[in-house]
């Protein structure tokens, strides 16, 4: 990299590089589906352990955790997390007022997750009974 000679030289390079920074969210926490993925390791992303991390994490499950919860949040969809670069998941926005870490808050939003994934599991397989049930029956 060479040596900048001239101050101007230097602003007219902030400016150029200035439009692909990412946007400031004052007070708020960036929060993806993959730091609560079962599957991922650390390294591929995953930020709470292992016992609370939970499978299949989706951004409508982050968004009940964050209601469960009592977090305000924004949602965007159809943003790919930076490690996992093959699927556009979304990510999503937790107002954070009292200015707690973000491993809190992340540590506070598995709590939500893993209840929400155990709610979908549950209506899935007492989905899978009655379809089982209502089999029996006719026969």
């Amino acid at each position: 990299m060479r040596k900048v000679k001239r101050a101007s030289e230097l602003e007219r390079m902030k400016r150029t590089w200035k439009h692909l920074r990412m946007r400031k969210h004052d007070g708020k926490l960036i929060i993806w589906p993959a730091y609560f993925e079962k599957n991922l390791t650390r390294m591929q992303g995953r930020r709470v352990s292992s016992n609370l991390a939970a499978s299949n994490v989706t951004l409508k499950i982050l968004e009940a955790a964050a209601e469960s919860s009592g977090f305000e949040y924004e949602s965007e969809s159809n943003k790919e997390y930076p490690r996992g670069f093959t699927e556009y998941n979304g990510y999503m926005l937790v107002e954070n007022p009292e200015k707690h870490k973000k491993k809190r808050v992340l540590l506070m939003l598995a709590k939500g997750v893993r209840r929400a994934v155990a709610q979908r599991e549950s209506a899935r397989t007492l989905a899978e009974k009655k379809k089982k049930g209502k089999k029996k029956r006719r026969k």
